[in-house]
């Protein structure tokens, strides 16, 4: 009997070339926690992941499950773990599960973070895990903006070419954008699945809004011709966090 067993990752991604194990042995977050793995159960680990985040994307809520005829000691394998991955990865939990669940399969919703410095100025402790904007934004405006991309929707216009021919339709359940005292811009949007880059050029095409370059009804004009030529640029992967999976009970 294969036990089955649930870990949450943390991961600062500007290292990586993304989440997901690349022809050619590129670095990856998967292929660092394989690698670990493997060595401290002393056999080969495969697991599935909750999203496959991008080159340069960033989690503090990845969720992985692998499967093993061992039973863990919890505390050990985690004190293990951590102690022979790189400083820019850490699994801040292990718990075992229902021999069914799957990590990718069994995810309800995914949620986003991304984060703006709106300022004229950049703090240092924040250049690597957010953009500077230095147009005054309409933060009214782009909530406006925001309910628009809400419930399911066709985001052809709104992902990467490389998405077109598959299925563009996905459900947008949350939205937010909120504004620190700190004039740091903090987006959050979780939907059932993302589209390859879909986060980062809808919160760009948002930020285009709430900066005056771009009217509010060009939204419409882009979800109903499909054409990605008019939606916004996508902004930079640095600022992009995984922050939260929540799954069917």
């Amino acid at each position: 009997m294969m036990n089955n067993y649930m870990a949450v990752v943390e991961y600062d991604g500007t290292n990586y070339n993304g989440f997901q194990i690349q022809p050619g042995g590129t670095n990856t977050i998967q292929g660092e926690l394989v690698a670990v793995l493997s060595k401290v159960l002393n056999e080969k680990v495969d697991f599935k992941c909750a999203g496959r985040t991008d080159t340069g994307v960033h989690a503090t809520c990845q969720v992985i499950n692998f499967k093993t005829g061992k039973d863990l000691d919890i505390y050990r394998i985690l004190w293990s773990v951590n102690s022979l991955l790189p400083d820019d990865i850490v699994i801040k939990k292990i718990e075992k599960v229902s021999p069914s669940f799957d990590a990718r399969r069994d995810a309800r919703l995914r949620e986003y973070s991304y984060f703006v410095v709106n300022e004229k100025y950049q703090s240092v402790f924040l250049k690597k895990y957010s953009i500077l904007v230095t147009r005054e934004l309409d933060i009214r405006l782009m909530r406006k903006a925001a309910r628009m991309f809400l419930g399911a929707k066709d985001f052809a216009s709104f992902c990467n070419p490389d998405c077109l021919g598959s299925n563009t339709v996905r459900e947008i359940k949350r939205f937010t954008i909120e504004k620190s005292k700190d004039d740091l811009v903090i987006f959050k949007i979780a939907a059932n699945s993302f589209l390859y880059n879909m986060v980062r050029i809808i919160i760009g095409t948002v930020l285009e809004i709430g900066s005056g370059q771009r009217e509010l009804g060009s939204i419409s004009e882009a979800l109903m011709k499909r054409d990605r030529k008019l939606a916004g640029k996508i902004i930079p992967a640095k600022g992009l966090f995984l922050t939260g999976v929540e799954y069917f009970r």
